[in-house]
C-alpha cells in the first residue's frame, strides 16, 4: 500500500485539464511536466483548465515511475510527467522509499525547489 507524509503544497492554476493527471509531475507552467522542463512538483488533485492545481514541492508523496523503480534509488523527471531512476551525471529532485515497477505509484522524498531543470 502506497502512503505519503508530510509535504509542501502550493497552488497554481492548471494550465490544461489535469483530471487524468494526479500524481504526475507538473510543470512550472501548470501542465504536465515533460523530460528537460522546469518541474514544479506532484499533482495531489484532480483540476480542470484554469482551476487550482494543488502541488506538492517538497516532503513525502508519491508519483508514477516510468521504468523499474528500486527503493534508495536516486530519481528524475522524464516524459508524461512520470519519475524514472537517474542516470550517472544527471540532476535528480528526490529518493525512493520503495520499490515501483513500470506505471505503479513510487512513494519518495522530493525537492523540487531545487531540481534541476535539465537532465
Amino acid at each position: 500500500m502506497s502512503t505519503t507524509g508530510d509535504k509542501e503544497i502550493v497552488s497554481i492554476l492548471a494550465g490544461a485539464d489535469l483530471r487524468a493527471a494526479q500524481h504526475k509531475v507538473i510543470a512550472v507552467a501548470g501542465t504536465v511536466a515533460a523530460a528537460n522542463t522546469a518541474a514544479l512538483g506532484v499533482l495531489q488533485n484532480k483540476p480542470n483548465t484554469g482551476e487550482n492545481a494543488a502541488i506538492a514541492v517538497s516532503g513525502h508523496m508519491k508519483a508514477y515511475a516510468a521504468g523499474a523503480i528500486t527503493a534508495g534509488a536516486a530519481l528524475k523527471v522524464t516524459t508524461s510527467g512520470y519519475l524514472t531512476t537517474v542516470a550517472s551525471g544527471d540532476g535528480m529532485c528526490g529518493k525512493a522509499i520503495t520499490a515501483a515497477s513500470s506505471g505503479a505509484l513510487v512513494e519518495f522524498v522530493g525537492n523540487f525547489a531545487n531540481a534541476a531543470t535539465t537532465y
